[in-house]
């Protein structure tokens, strides 16, 4: 399967028209298959489905629902009014409905491989790229004759441009975090060694459709005795301690060593005995990530969390936040420190991995801080990969020099933007409405001049801008990118229409808007819960 050649590929459906773009992995071949010219090019489809590996984004919710389909007239021509028919049958249908693993080719989805959820456009976004869908029709109307060749070209095209950015992706995926060969080590165990990549494809199937957390779960489920687990002394629910949002205080992480949950994994009866040998050919790091195991884990942490909560109490310790397999603390003296690891490695047998943590910021369920040079962030500050979205990294830039250097917020905004003003652009994936409004930022209901609802923008807060992002609910209208009132001349928004390399108007990026949102920001979730 590794060494199978690979497609990318996307589909585009109107109730008229439908349309795949097959390009070969790092190579100029490109294939098009449409409604116009199936029955004459569905012998090289075929034999592309047949021979290789399809790459999608998201795929396995819908393209490969209508290339599963199409299969089915590999020996036989079909009307194209009735293959239109059937593939809007497909795109109608509830997702609940069409979700289905078992297709007749391999199938490497990178949403579900990789657990994905920013999209084609939020990868782009974060690659710099232009993001402005093209607004030539509307996918849920037929094609008018009169501008049919006009739209098909065009479909045909944005089709392209995305089969384009799913392969940048993939390349990009690959050299950073690749599954292949956990992939095939996986496949070898569940086929007894007996997988290849010279294995018939009917006989593959059954298993190149999974990801690797799926197909570890399928080695966990028949090796495994869940009986076992009601044995666990644990709790679903932890109530945390109230604890300030900025902390000035000494902070210290205590992380529970994978090597220990590895140990804890085997040696609790959660695997039959005679099948150990099995688990231990997968990946450590695989199987603790695997959604089987974390659901045994994260009772087992919540446990472990609430028993060392308690000898922190008696000490007068406060647990300041917890995430996965980090628990912070706070109020330790150096002794105070030292006997409480005497007791910890005395009392559970050496769990934990103590650090010093340099600085640190919290934020309701968000965490930033830093250890020695390298700053991490979970949730709301988590921008590390490019795979997700950065949308937060400008504020979280403000944050450590407000917090951490002591600078002001006019000086700490305007020396972000001087040093990395691309940071300041923000993606929206709107499913609110952008209302335009005037030259005053009064808030125009009534005018046409509105962004689409779901469609994907690269936006900044503008001199000149002619929109606000508002949230409707039960007929009252809220910011999304602001404080106050909405009729407030502040954050009005402009959309970017080319990539990053051929933007220019840095001078319309209103600072003072930034400046005002930062202090708003540090107002609401960290000055009004902390006495600094």
């Amino acid at each position: 399967m590794k060494k199978s050649n690979k497609y990318v590929f996307d589909i585009e459906v109107f109730p008229n028209y439908f349309c795949i773009v097959l390009k070969k992995l790092n190579d100029d071949k490109i294939l098009i298959i449409d409604s116009d010219n199936f029955n004459r090019q569905k012998k090289l489809l075929f034999d592309i489905i047949s021979k290789n590996v399809l790459i999608s984004y998201a795929g396995h919710g819908f393209d490969d629902i209508v290339i599963n389909n199409l299969l089915k007239y590999r020996n036989s021509n079909i009307n194209r009014n009735k293959l239109n028919s059937e593939i809007k049958i497909i795109r109608n249908m509830p997702k609940n409905e069409y979700k289905n693993e078992n297709h007749e080719f391999n199938s490497y989805d990178l949403a579900y491989e990789y657990n994905l959820n920013l999209g084609v456009k939020g990868f782009e976004f974060n690659c710099g790229d232009n993001i402005e869908e093209q607004d030539f029709a509307n996918f849920n109307y037929v094609i008018k004759k009169n501008i049919y060749d006009k739209i098909v070209d065009k479909v045909i095209d944005y089709c392209l441009q995305d089969v384009l950015a799913t392969e940048k992706m993939y390349n990009f995926i690959i050299s950073e975090e690749s599954n292949w060969d956990e992939k095939e080590n996986l496949l070898n165990i569940l086929t007894n060694g007996n997988y290849s990549n010279n294995m018939k494809l009917k006989r593959k199937i059954k298993y190149l459709n999974y990801n690797n957390d799926k197909l570890v779960t399928m080695l966990l489920d028949q090796n495994s005795d869940n009986s076992s687990q009601s044995k666990i002394n644990y709790s679903k629910r932890m109530k945390m301690d109230d604890y300030d949002n900025y902390l000035q205080k000494k902070v210290y992480e205590l992380t529970i060593k994978k090597d220990h949950l590895y140990e804890w994994l085997l040696e609790n009866k959660i695997f039959y005995e005679k099948d150990k040998n099995i688990i231990k050919k997968i990946p450590k790091d695989l199987l603790l990530k695997s959604s089987f195991v974390k659901d045994v884990l994260n009772r087992y942490r919540i446990s472990i969390v609430k028993r060392i909560k308690r000898v922190f109490a008696r000490e007068g310790i406060e647990m300041v936040g917890a995430s996965e397999n980090d628990i912070f603390i706070t109020n330790v003296t150096d002794e105070l420190l030292s006997k409480i690891k005497n007791k910890i490695n005395h009392q559970y047998q050496d769990i934990f991995l103590i650090r010093d943590i340099d600085k640190f910021l919290k934020n309701k369920s968000s965490i930033l801080y830093k250890v020695n040079d390298k700053v991490k962030g979970i949730n709301e500050y988590h921008y590390s990969k490019l795979i997700m979205p950065k949308n937060h990294k400008w504020i979280s830039e403000i944050l450590k020099l407000y917090f951490w250097e002591k600078q002001e917020i006019e000086t700490a905004v305007r020396k972000v933007f001087s040093e990395n003003p691309d940071i300041f652009f923000m993606y929206a994936s709107v499913y609110e409405d952008i209302y335009a409004c005037d030259e005053n930022g009064k808030m125009e209901f009534e005018s046409n001049k509105v962004l689409d609802k779901f469609r994907k923008y690269r936006l900044y807060f503008s001199k000149t801008g002619l929109y606000k992002v508002v949230i409707r609910k039960d007929e009252k209208y809220y910011e999304k990118y602001g404080f106050g009132d909405i009729n407030s001349n502040l954050y009005k928004i402009k959309k970017v229409e080319t990539n990053l390399k051929e933007f220019t108007n840095y001078d319309d990026i209103d600072l003072n808007s930034y400046i005002d949102y930062a202090q708003n920001y540090i107002q609401k979730y960290f000055i009004n819960n902390t006495a600094l």
